[in-house]
């Protein structure tokens, strides 16, 4: 479809809505007369041939759109009588694209042709779509597709529409059309540089009321006052993108890697959700980042740029609290590894770790306690895991993007911080607690548990299922990432597994090999005795 440029202009802010004019922009009229278009009347597309077009490429200025297959036009014929909106009968968009190669199938200029008698000095012309099967309605598509980076070829198809006052010159009238659609251009990166490796597969935007549907339209453009009643369908749109929408790292968008343009219906919206979904093809994760944005206003005939930093925790730095069970030093130490690692893969070649780095192995007999002496003395023991996998209402998380050396993961556990579990007990009778302090000696399992375990001398297996969502009040827990585990220098089950050391000995491994740890996946939380030569994570609890 062809139309006019929609110029875009930024706001100062790492996040930015910002308005824009439609400006106009004007072709030459071919003289020659078509072939077959005798006793015709030709309305003709006004064209400025010094603007360099560019199918739907931002360039700092404005988005150029092109008359393609499929586009009519419609004529509110007022001297008709009775008066008739009527669509032409034939146009020249078929022979000026003809010649042109298949990935170029657009053109600036256009001629459209209508029967009947036109002799007033003006008359309205609308454009109500690709396709349209008729001129005083409008239909905005729920779901929307855009094939390539800053190509917006797609939104004729989707609802783009306009009106234009045709003015008589000669033997034909001339228009430029006017946007009478709303339209956002979202081009979002990340400052961080975390997620280079993922894709943006689907836009999807929200509102507080209807953005989409069947929409009555007249010389004035859409009607507002025909909007849909709102339901779950019409007020959303999904923009669907195709497997080349990266997120640039830096703080300046780059068009080119991701506009994605969307049509919609004008209008001002008490709140607009946008929805980004994201798609690592190696780690075979998907993951969803949102924005909101309050009292937006969508003129019509206006692009908005929508630049967004899509910030995502990136966990990479947590390389070194890779450990070996009490270990003196990361597992890593001495070894510098690529900056994008990948599961199922060996990295001993990348150096040798140094002696620090092997594991703790104390161990003070069948029964007694071994409490960690080196570098697991940050993490909680096997009582306190206890109570945090027991009383911390976990909740297995897949639905929370987070980045680890150079690919985008979810997967994670959130946990209540070890103040709210104490407070919670303590309100449920638990008079055995007295202190925070008191967790690190015994379990309890009710609050009539008069003697309690401490499972630091007495070993059990330990599982039990999570709930499989986000809490309601994440201000109450911490998130862990399932960062999965390195053995023998092979990082295994990122994304999948969750496996963090305890300060604690296992007390029933008479070689001293075995220690307590905390693992999860989907649908297991699980205490239990883990293999100290495994490097898994070391984090002190909140």
């Amino acid at each position: 479809m062809k139309t006019n440029v929609l110029s875009l202009f930024a706001l100062a802010g790492t996040l930015a809505l910002t308005a824009a004019c439609a400006s106009e922009e004007t072709t030459k009229q071919e003289q020659k007369q078509e072939s077959g278009t005798e006793g015709l009347t030709a309305f003709v597309v006004e064209n400025n041939d010094t603007k360099t077009r560019t199918t739907g490429e931002y360039d700092g200025s404005g988005i150029n759109f092109y008359w393609t297959d499929g586009d009519d036009l419609w004529v509110n014929n007022h001297t008709a009588s009775p008066a008739v909106v009527s669509k032409n009968s034939t146009n020249n968009i078929g022979t000026l694209l003809a010649p042109k190669p298949a990935n170029d199938k657009k053109t600036a200029t256009a001629k459209f042709y209508f029967d009947g008698d036109f002799t007033a000095p003006s008359y309205t012309v609308r454009y109500t779509g690709n396709n349209s099967a008729s001129g005083d309605k409008v239909n905005i598509a729920t779901s929307q597709f855009q094939a390539t980076a800053n190509d917006g070829t797609h939104l004729g198809t989707d609802g783009d529409c306009g009106t234009a006052i045709a003015t008589k010159n000669g033997g034909k009238y001339n228009f430029t059309l006017d946007h009478k659609a709303a339209y956002l251009t979202f081009m979002p990166y990340n400052q961080q540089g975390a997620i280079d490796g993922a894709y943006i597969t689907q836009i999807k935007v929200t509102a507080d009321q209807a953005i989409a549907g069947e929409f009555n339209f007249n010389d004035n453009g859409i009607d507002l006052t025909s909007r849909p009643i709102a339901s779950a369908t019409n007020q959303s749109i999904t923009l669907t993108l195709n497997n080349n929408f990266t997120v640039p790292g830096g703080t300046i968008p780059d068009p080119s890697k991701n506009a994605a343009i969307m049509v919609l219906a004008p209008g001002t919206y008490g709140t607009l959700t946008v929805e980004y979904t994201l798609r690592d093809n190696t780690t075979q994760k998907n993951g969803t980042i949102t924005k909101t944005y309050n009292n937006l206003t969508l003129t019509a005939g206006k692009n908005r740029r929508v630049v967004t930093d899509l910030q995502v925790t990136d966990y990479s730095p947590w390389l070194n609290y890779f450990y070996q069970w009490d270990a003196k030093a990361p597992y890593w130490d001495g070894v510098t590894l690529p900056d994008v690692l990948e599961n199922n893969t060996n990295y001993d070649s990348y150096g040798t770790r140094s002696a620090n780095s092997n594991y703790g192995t104390a161990y003070n007999g069948y029964g007694v306690v071994t409490n960690a002496v080196n570098s697991c003395t940050i993490a909680p023991n096997a009582n306190e895991m206890l109570y945090y996998k027991t009383y911390g209402d976990p909740h297995h998380d897949t639905n929370t993007p987070w980045t680890f050396k150079g690919h985008l993961y979810t997967g994670g556990l959130w946990l209540k911080k070890r103040s709210v579990i104490y407070n919670d007990l303590k309100a449920a009778g638990y008079s055995q607690l007295t202190s925070q302090t008191d967790m690190k000696e015994k379990f309890y399992f009710s609050s009539s548990d008069a003697t309690g375990i401490d499972f630091r001398t007495t070993y059990q297996y330990l599982p039990s299922t999570p709930t499989r969502d986000i809490p309601a009040s994440t201000s109450d827990y911490f998130f862990l990432p399932a960062l999965g585990s390195f053995s023998t220098g092979t990082l295994n089950y990122v994304g999948r597994l969750g496996i963090y050391w305890s300060s604690s000995g296992d007390p029933l491994n008479s070689l001293g090999l075995n220690a307590y740890l905390m693992g999860f996946q989907e649908d297991e939380v699980i205490i239990m005795g883990g293999y100290r030569p495994y490097a898994s994570v070391l984090q002190p609890f909140e």
